[in-house]
């Protein structure tokens, strides 16, 4: 849910961010409270769902797919049968269904999956979703061709060994020269408060505190998000959720896709063919099945 702008830099501009300023008159402690909140938390992506989209609206994922195509140029690929792993409400998959791939959408969210499936619906898209767990998931029909899970999707596996079974579980999914394709946040992102962000402005419908607290022992991101929706009514509905992400490594990575079987394994500075730096905040990773 970090999704940033993709440009040659990497420089980062966050959904909906505005700064990083608190709003004149707020403090952190009069938004958020000190845990437990007397507003009850939700698991991430359950009670967001139906709004995901409003709050990703600024994110431009046409650069992210071109940042893809850029990807397959460097490898000679010419995928056609793409799996989306963690795919949300699906923008990605109805991007790439546009460009003429089959498409095959998996998150584990049941909210996320349903509005994919209603959008789709609404745009007469052909795309099938399933509601699975990237650890034992199986997809039905032939291999794919290439595997990706974008915006930091796998960094909410925050079982180091859940992840490594979910390398193997898209390993068995590829066809014999597939690629799998993803991006994390990177540790310097996590340590750095890089969630904590706010949108308040008082035309937006949807608006939103997060903060963030990085445990460096367990290396684990809790992030609680407050959201307020308005009604037709002018009321704002408020509702919360706590997201939770593992700070993995790039060469923890690399070992695990080398253990599930991936070869010829790169990383990249985000939306970059540069390398990885020690400030990079989000890292790209690209593997082969032999």
């Amino acid at each position: 849910m970090t999704a940033d702008h993709p440009n040659t830099q990497g420089s980062q501009v966050r959904p909906g961010l505005q700064s990083r300023q608190r709003p004149e008159g707020l403090e952190w402690s009069e938004d958020l409270g000190t845990p437990p909140y007397p507003h009850p938390e939700s698991p991430s992506f359950t009670a967001v769902s139906p709004y995901y989209d409003v709050l990703m609206r600024d994110v431009p994922y046409r650069g992210w797919v071109r940042y893809l195509h850029q990807l397959f140029e460097v490898r000679g690929a010419k995928p056609h049968r793409i799996l989306d792993l963690a795919c949300g409400t699906g923008t990605i998959c109805e991007m790439l269904a546009k460009q003429g791939y089959d498409v095959v959408g998996v998150d584990l969210s049941e909210g996320m999956i349903a509005e994919a499936r209603r959008k789709a619906e609404e745009q007469l898209f052909q795309l099938t979703y399933h509601v699975q767990d990237a650890s034992c998931m199986e997809v039905p029909g032939p291999p794919f061709d290439l595997c990706v899970s974008l915006f930091d999707s796998l960094n909410y596996i925050t079982v180091p060994a859940a992840l490594q079974a979910a390398v193997h579980r898209t390993f068995d999914h590829l066809r014999p020269g597939g690629l799998f394709i993803f991006d994390v946040n990177s540790a310097f992102a996590l340590e750095n408060g890089f969630f904590d962000q706010e949108n308040l402005k008082s035309d937006d419908r949807l608006r939103y505190v997060w903060r963030s607290e990085y445990d460096p022992p367990s290396r684990l991101c809790h992030v609680h998000m407050r959201f307020f929706l308005r009604s037709r009514d002018d009321v704002d509905e408020e509702f919360r959720e706590v997201h939770i992400q593992f700070a993995y490594g790039e060469t923890e990575l690399n070992a695990m896709l080398a253990q599930a079987g991936f070869t010829d394994i790169q990383t990249y500075h985000a939306y970059t063919l540069s390398p990885v730096r020690p400030t990079s905040d989000r890292i790209f990773f690209i593997a082969a099945k032999p």
